[in-house]
C-alpha cells in the first residue's frame, strides 16, 4: 500500500490504541438543496465493525496497524496517501492527504449553481 503515517500521526494514534481505519465515505455537500454526496477520505481511531471487516485489509504501515476499507485500497500504487494529523475548534484529529480533491458542487440544484 503506498501511504505513509507521519511522527506527529504516529504519536496521536500510539495514544489512542495503535490501530486506525481508513475508508471513502460518502458525505452530503454542505447547503446543497439537492442532497447530493461527495466522497470524503475519513480516518477512525479503533477497527471497523465486525460486520465490515472482510471489506478491509489490514496492514502495517510506520508502525501503526491499519485497517484500510477497498475504496482506499483502490488508489494502491496511483497516489502516495499520507495521514498526518489536523487541529480544528475541538482538538487533534486525523486526516488523509494526497487523494484528488471532490466536487464541492452538485451543478445541478439552485443553491449549486
Amino acid at each position: 500500500m503506498n501511504m505513509t503515517v507521519t511522527e506527529r500521526a504516529q504519536e496521536f494514534i500510539a495514544q489512542e490504541g495503535g490501530v486506525i481505519t481508513v475508508k471513502i465515505e460518502k458525505r452530503l455537500i454542505p447547503g446543497c438543496s439537492s442532497l447530493q454526496t461527495a466522497d470524503v477520505p475519513a480516518v477512525h481511531v479503533g477497527e471497523p465493525q465486525k460486520q465490515e471487516k472482510d471489506d478491509y485489509q489490514t496492514v502495517t504501515i510506520d508502525g501503526v496497524i491499519v485497517h484500510a476499507h477497498s475504496s482506499v485500497v483502490n488508489y494502491n500504487d496511483k497516489i502516495l496517501l499520507r495521514i498526518d494529523t489536523e487541529t480544528n475548534l475541538f482538538g487533534k484529529k486525523l486526516g488523509m492527504f494526497g487523494l484528488p480533491v471532490p466536487a464541492q458542487t452538485c451543478g445541478t440544484c439552485s443553491a449549486c449553481q
